[in-house]
């Protein structure tokens, strides 16, 4: 019983980092790009400040000849406006690997599972004499 209780934890603790990381976003850092185009892309941004600051937005809009830095908080959207003078650099979304990061943290672990199970499975790959300390 206590193998199972154990089995259990470490399910429901592996199921709660895939939720928490479902949130997560890789950001293309190798790649910074202007707010014209963070606003052309749509994605989600964060921006470094002078003053080293990092911020993240959902998405830049563009009214009035202003950048602005869209979140939303208690159901609203929020728009901050951007000094262009105060921006170091803007880093968008990179999509694909953070597709491949969720995959990845989802599908290994349940592969090494799937695999530990097969092989404790096996009883002929486990040599009772070994596991006795029998020569």
């Amino acid at each position: 019983m206590k193998i199972l209780s154990k089995w259990l934890r470490t399910a429901a603790l592996y199921f709660i980092t895939v939720i928490l990381l479902q949130g997560c976003v890789v950001y293309d850092l190798k790649n910074p790009v202007t707010l014209n185009q963070a606003f052309e892309q749509q994605k989600k941004v964060k921006v470094k400040t002078n003053t080293y600051e990092t911020i993240k937005y959902r998405y830049i809009s563009f009214e009035d000849g202003q950048f602005y830095g869209v979140n939303k908080k208690s159901g609203e959207f929020i728009r901050v406006p951007l000094d262009n003078t105060d921006i170091i650099q803007v880093f968008v979304q990179n999509k694909s690997a953070s597709t491949w990061v969720t995959v990845a943290v989802i599908a290994v672990p349940i592969i090494a599972l799937a695999i530990i199970a097969i092989v404790l499975s096996q009883d002929s790959i486990i040599d009772p004499d070994f596991l006795s300390g029998a020569n």
